[in-house]
């Protein structure tokens, strides 16, 4: 086994992140990284409890963003493009005020939900 694998020892890359790591971040980018305010997690029940901290409008803006990513997600594992037209809807309601935003991302997600149930009913048949 390689010294990365040893117990107690620290990889190159962990050393890096050790040295660049201050507890105060220089230019905001470190709050990404993990133990950061906006740091990544694999771990869906602590996801959703930090939703449950936002304000209300943000806490209905992030959920409908999750549920597009969850859409997508399944998608990608399904081996099926989204049109393009997908990338452009959200694109454009990115520049919307926030509950229309909310509203637009809801109807973006209901008609991916039509495309998903649409290739359900079909692979029934096709089987």
């Amino acid at each position: 086994m390689r010294a990365s694998g040893r117990k107690g020892q620290k990889g190159m890359a962990d050393k890096k992140s050790d040295e660049t790591s201050t507890g105060k971040p220089k230019d905001g980018s470190n709050q990404f990284q993990p133990g950061g305010k906006f740091a990544p997690t694999n771990d869906r029940y602590e996801y959703e409890q930090g939703m449950e901290s936002l304000p209300p409008q943000e806490r209905e803006l992030v959920k409908e963003l999750t549920n597009f990513a969850d859409l997508c997600k399944y998608f990608e594992e399904h081996d099926q493009k989204l049109d393009p037209s997908v990338a452009r809807a959200m694109s454009e309601a990115a520049k919307l005020p926030i509950e229309e935003r909310i509203a637009r991302i809801r109807e973006i997600n209901q008609k991916l939900m039509r495309a998903v149930n649409d290739a359900g009913e079909g692979a029934k048949f096709r089987n």
